[in-house]
């Protein structure tokens, strides 16, 4: 079953954390393989009716919902993504991290996002997926948090120290 997708799709989409082979052809028969579609992962990911649509007037956002959708293939990644809840995956430690900020629904919603935008990103240009560990993904993270931290602390004229260290 999963060397009929490669060939159908040139890659693996099964591959992915969270995505079985039936939630891989689902997607697949309802996206196809040709991305040129959608100009932008932004207009795949809102056309999935997984982007937020956002009511904003005055330069505020008064409110953030998710569109109304009977898209499968939003539906499947919806379902992948409620998969990778408790995995040890990127997928996972993304959803873990949303679901403590925005609530679990929410979070599933983000985290369907994210894996719509990967399969988006194979699917264009061909590549195959790379499995990352929640570790590794939470250790990018926490780089990624220090380097804005020491950036903000500059830019307000600080230095800032790790404890332990001395001055």
């Amino acid at each position: 079953m999963r060397r009929h997708l490669l060939r159908i799709a040139g890659i693996d989409l099964a591959a992915v954390d969270g995505i079985s082979v039936s939630i891989a052809q689902t997607i697949l028969s309802e996206i196809g393989t040709d991305m040129s579609k959608w100009p932008t992962v932004k207009h795949f990911c809102s056309w999935l009716g997984l982007a937020p649509k956002n009511d904003i007037t005055g330069g505020k956002i008064i409110r953030s919902r998710t569109g109304k959708t009977k898209n499968r293939a939003g539906q499947a990644f919806r379902l992948a993504a409620s998969a990778v809840t408790r995995a040890d995956c990127a997928f996972g430690a993304f959803y873990r991290r949303k679901k403590s900020h925005i609530g679990p629904a929410q979070a599933i919603v983000a985290t369907a996002h994210m894996m719509a935008r990967t399969v988006h990103f194979m699917l264009k240009n061909q590549v195959q997926y790379v499995h990352i560990s929640a570790k590794s993904f939470d250790q990018r993270y926490r780089e990624q948090q220090v380097r804005y931290l020491h950036r903000k602390a500059a830019k307000l004229g600080f230095r800032l120290t790790p404890v332990g260290a001395s001055p």
